[in-house]
């Protein structure tokens, strides 16, 4: 690969793709980055000199091929990076007819992990742990539902999906907490995916060890702990830490990753049970995931890592390493995570669930903890903060 390439991102809406411009024009790495519209956060960033946008593949696959075309011949692109699964998707279904080299997961890893389904069957036969796991479908309700011990979770197969000329969202996570209410959350879900799965409840906290990998290796690794969540049931991080990767949860990340065999940045997202400790895996990102800012404040480039990888440059081993305790937030989500906290522990509720004090007092905290950095509001880098607030409102 020449490592003179100008890459294209795409997604300029995503964190993930705001931590490789960041990371890239610190570099002095080449690169244009495109975005569903002019307010996406990473076009507002003070390293991003050449940018366009293009049309969502939510609204037409088509034109979004098309719009990528166009300015992979405008900007003289060599690579094309998409960072959502959306994208990914869609670059996939078409992948002879883009003009440049896409850095995207093979088709038969597509369908491996971007699938819960397939994930958790892959981790069961290689002996890692997941969550007692029911795959619910019209034709086998009646047996299952006998089994399930309430409470469960309830979710789609995977996050995103082809409909025709689109991709659509396939719905998020629901907790259900008896017969009735499974009943009509089903009905209500499967009209629009074959198959639902149901998952028992956990009372735990995320953790995610991510990296980049190379024909299923790691070449570098980075674990980190959700502290609070946007959502305080369950959702992307709002204030995440920086940890060292616990030995049980590194030999099931190789070998997982291993067995699939892919080369590309992936994070593998476990439940760790709040009083037994165990971890279960729950699913397997194959692209840059929301939190990837934190490693870039811990001191661990991965998007200039993944670059390397790309252009088969060596990673030095002083490039691996990163600090351990440091604390991403992301304001506006920890905000949105205390507001939801504060109208207190609902009805029925299984799990641990902090007291509105507790939860207000470590918020405020937050603001002065010299260890805590905030991830989007970066000193030097302000704009796409703003460019945020300007989507928001």
């Amino acid at each position: 690969m020449d490592e003179n390439s100008k890459m294209m991102l795409l997604d300029g809406y995503s964190y993930r793709t705001l931590a490789c411009v960041r990371s890239f024009g610190k570099k002095g790495i080449k690169f244009v980055v495109g975005g569903e519209s002019k307010y996406d956060l990473s076009l507002f960033s003070k390293y991003s000199k050449e940018k366009f946008t293009y049309t969502s593949p939510r609204l037409n696959i088509l034109d979004f091929i098309s719009d990528i075309n166009s300015n992979i011949h405008k900007f003289n692109v060599g690579l094309v990076f998409p960072t959502s699964e959306a994208a990914i998707l869609a670059c996939d279904k078409h992948r002879k007819e883009i003009d440049g080299k896409l850095l995207i997961p093979k088709s038969e890893e597509i369908k491996i992990m971007f699938s819960k389904k397939n994930t958790l069957n892959l981790a069961k036969t290689l002996g890692v742990t997941t969550p007692t796991t029911f795959f619910l479908t019209n034709e086998n309700i009646n047996e299952i539902i006998g089994k399930i011990n309430f409470p469960v979770i309830i979710k789609a197969e995977s996050s995103e999906k082809l409909k025709g000329n689109r991709i659509v969202k396939a719905g998020g996570t629901s907790y259900i907490f008896n017969r009735g209410q499974l009943l009509n959350e089903y009905q209500k879900r499967i009209k629009h995916t074959p198959t639902l799965i149901i998952q028992e409840f956990i009372d735990g906290f995320g953790v995610g060890v991510s990296g980049i990998f190379k024909n299923g290796k790691p070449i570098v690794l980075f674990g980190h702990k959700r502290i609070r969540e946007k959502n305080p049931f369950g959702g992307p991080s709002a204030l995440a830490e920086s940890i060292s990767i616990d030995e049980e949860l590194l030999e099931s990340t190789k070998i997982i990753m291993e067995k699939i065999g892919y080369t590309g940045p992936a994070m593998v997202e476990y439940k760790v049970d709040r009083n037994t400790r165990i971890p279960y895996l729950m699913e397997i990102n194959g692209r840059f995931w929301g939190s990837i800012l934190l490693p870039l404040a811990a001191g661990l480039d991965l998007p200039y890592i993944w670059w390397k990888v790309i252009n088969n440059i060596k990673v030095e081993p002083e490039e691996t390493k990163y600090k351990i305790g440091i604390r991403g937030r992301y304001l506006l989500g920890d905000t949105k995570s205390l507001l939801l906290t504060l109208k207190g522990k609902p009805k029925g509720w299984p799990g641990f669930f902090p007291s509105r004090t507790e939860v207000l007092k470590e918020y405020l905290l937050s603001f002065f903890d010299k260890k805590t950095k905030n991830l989007l509001l970066c000193k030097g880098d302000v704009k796409p903060f703003i460019g945020r607030l300007l989507k928001i409102f």
